[in-house]
């Protein structure tokens, strides 16, 4: 065994019951206390962005295709319903796809008024999201003939209506030419994801409803939802689908371009943008605390083996040699506070992970409890680079000790 090696863990042993020096004990314990607020942070903000994406896919699609002046979301701008461009759409690495018609319109009750998207799907839609969701009643029944004038809104919506379910609402809009129309429909189920921007905003229905309240063609339509494979880029794919899509304009066919949910709903995605620049603050903080113990913590206990050094460099022992010893000993306080640490985090993000312990305000936060995803890839990245960083910065005090004169360690002790 190497001496260095076993001097340090020598000094580090606890025989006979023997406890650690109170700055050791304090270094180990704001390393671990460092340490676990790291992997609980990565554990939020990794899962905030997951959990967030994941329900925004669920709840409206990965891409979405329009023409360019609807941007995925207005609906004043259809789309001739095309083969060209669904055989372009179906070269991507889709789950499926599906067509849409949406209308703005404004729900209105004896007292109350709201407005609305009224947004007709066809039975290729996969419902099973909102189902999952539906707090009261059943997703409308689409495709059926005869037509169903069925609709169902969100719990919100419907509170805010003084409305549930069995209960007929009309709906009133404004047609191409500044008209108005009018439609009564029956709420066959109310649902609730817990996102605003969906909540407060979409009304479902079989597309033949939607499709009455322009001409009547179900050829003509607001666009296509397109859901991506697991770990299939979003942004990639719209890329190369709206080089396509050029294509298939310039040969004279139809303008229809592809829409991410980043595109859709930017202020989101910024919103997620800034957990980032959080985390970012957080670690950098944890790693100066981390640094500051870790150094004060080294540099008394090198003070307080001045004896030792002088008696180890009076024998001959190399400068480089006693720095070694050091490091080694830092390396066994900073290796326990880590293991602490980690495993301190893991449990927590777990429970929360498995539990959802903590609450959020859904209203503010989108999501009803702060998520933890268990992101042992990022984990593992960034406790390795606080270790390396941490060690290295630990050469300062440990060369400290290599400073020190025999001579004077001896006078001092005399």
């Amino acid at each position: 065994m190497k001496t260095e090696f076993y001097i340090a863990r020598r000094l580090s042993s606890r025989r006979g019951g023997a406890k650690a020096g109170v700055m050791e004990r304090v270094a180990t314990i704001a390393t671990a206390v460092s340490i676990a607020v790291i992997v609980v942070t990565l554990s939020v903000v990794v899962g905030f962005k997951h959990n967030l994406a994941s329900l925004m896919s669920s709840a409206s699609s990965d891409i979405v295709l329009t023409a360019p002046a609807s941007r995925g979301v207005v609906s004043g701008v259809l789309i001739e319903r095309s083969t060209e461009v669904e055989q372009i759409a179906t070269s991507a690495p889709h789950i499926r796809i599906t067509p849409y018609t949406a209308k703005e319109g404004v729900l209105k009750s004896e007292d109350n008024i709201m407005g609305v998207m009224l947004k007709g799907v066809d039975k290729s839609y996969d419902s099973s999201f909102y189902e999952e969701h539906m707090v009261e009643g059943c997703f409308p029944r689409i495709g059926l003939d005869p037509r169903r004038k069925d609709i169902a809104l969100s719990q919100r919506v419907a509170e805010k209506m003084e409305v549930g379910v069995g209960d007929r609402i009309e709906m009133v809009f404004i047609d191409d030419e500044g008209g108005v129309l009018r439609d009564r429909f029956e709420i066959s189920g109310l649902y609730c994801t817990g996102v605003d921007i969906i909540d407060l905003g979409y009304v479902f229905t079989d597309m033949r409803n939607v499709a009455r309240l322009y001409d009547g063609s179900e050829s003509m339509i607001t666009g296509y939802e397109m859901w991506l494979e697991e770990g299939a880029d979003a942004q990639i794919i719209a890329e190369v689908l709206n080089d396509k899509f050029i294509d298939l304009y310039l040969q004279g066919g139809q303008d229809v371009e592809a829409f991410t949910m980043q595109d859709i709903y930017p202020n989101i995605f910024g919103w997620l943008a800034t957990h980032d620049v959080t985390a970012q603050a957080v670690v950098v903080i944890m790693i100066i605390v981390a640094l500051l113990n870790m150094t004060t913590s080294l540099l008394i206990i090198v003070l307080e083996r001045q004896r030792m050094i002088g008696e180890l460099r009076a024998m001959g022992m190399r400068r480089g040699a006693v720095l070694e010893i050091f490091l080694f000993r830092a390396l066994f306080i900073f290796g326990r506070g880590v293991a602490w640490g980690v495993v301190v985090g893991v449990v927590c993000a777990a429970l929360q992970h498995i539990w959802a312990i903590v609450p959020l305000p859904a209203e503010g936060y989108i999501l009803d409890a702060v998520p933890a995803a268990m992101c042992w890839g990022w984990w593992a990245m960034v406790i390795i680079g606080v270790v390396v960083v941490t060690l290295l910065f630990m050469m300062l005090p440990a060369a400290f000790a290599t400073r020190i004169s025999p001579a004077n360690t001896m006078r001092y002790e005399s």
